[in-house]
């Protein structure tokens, strides 16, 4: 995967763009254009870091259009939308569908510097949150079944005894059970079980009874 983030910058406007990038790439930052939202998810990689800059006004599919479309998905650039008239409505949307920045196309370099570091920490956070989820994802998917039985029963604070009384099963198989789990889980005690479990979604403190 590519580790060096990208700036990508979408207008109809083809002088507007790259003056755009020149500006950016001025900045010490990697730069591609795309003259339409079609040309950019036509070689959108969710894979890529980076942030996008985004007109609000283009022919076809319009910018906070392609914004809401990429905030669907798991993982995609933070989003900076600019625009010549900073009307309040587009503003709003734009921020509720999760814009780092809304820039006025009158912005000055250093406000384009500023939004484009934070669209970039973000994104870098946003990633980081996303790997740190699926390997929890993962590790949890390595659970059997009946692992994940146990799992469940250990959690909730039942004794092997009780355990192995509800699942029919006998004290040694849960013992075995429990073992396995925390050597696919990467731990070695009850507190980090349920730290992960929590972080994973796969329990919120329910009891059984």
């Amino acid at each position: 995967m590519n580790s060096e983030p990208i700036v990508f910058i979408v207008d109809d406007d083809s002088a507007y763009l790259d003056s755009i990038s020149v500006l950016v790439q001025s900045m010490g930052l990697k730069t591609k254009t795309y003259p339409s939202a079609e040309a950019y998810l036509r070689e959108f990689n969710s894979q890529t870091p980076g942030c996008l800059i985004l007109d609000v006004r283009m022919p076809g599919t319009g910018g906070l259009a392609l914004q809401e479309m990429l905030s669907q998905l798991p993982i995609c650039p933070a989003v900076i939308v600019m625009t010549g008239h900073a009307e309040v409505p587009v503003v709003l949307r734009a921020m509720r569908q999760g814009a780092i920045d809304f820039l006025q196309k009158t912005f000055s370099e250093a406000e384009l510097y500023e939004a484009i570091q934070r669209a970039i920490s973000k994104d870098a956070a946003n990633r980081a949150r996303h790997a740190e989820s699926q390997d929890l994802t993962d590790r949890f998917e390595r659970l059997s079944t009946g692992e994940h039985e146990v799992l469940q029963r250990v959690l909730c604070g039942d004794t092997n005894k009780k355990i192995a009384a509800v699942l029919n099963i006998s004290r040694r198989a849960v013992e075995d059970r429990r073992a396995r789990i925390m050597l696919k889980l990467g731990i070695d005690n009850v507190a980090d079980l349920v730290r992960l479990a929590i972080s994973a979604g796969l329990w919120k403190g329910e009891s059984h009874t």
